[in-house]
């Protein structure tokens, strides 16, 4: 259990740092992008995992950990 939320912790943070990077986003996504890296980091510091959420997180991050690219 406690290597699942570790590896969930590292996720969010993942997804969070991509949100922070000053990478090309479209313009619509560009206006929700701080918040939306706000509230996954404060969803990692407090633990409270949500399925919604974790999907969310795992969908940011498919593609930088997608080895196959």
């Amino acid at each position: 259990m406690r290597q699942r939320l570790n590896r969930l912790y590292a996720d969010y943070r993942q997804a969070a740092a991509l949100l922070r990077d000053d990478l090309v986003w479209s313009g619509d996504f560009d206006n929700i992008r701080y918040d939306l890296m706000c509230l996954i980091e404060r969803t990692a510091e407090e633990k409270k995992y949500t399925p919604e959420m974790t999907s969310l997180v795992h969908k940011l991050i498919a593609d930088e950990n997608d080895l196959s690219i």
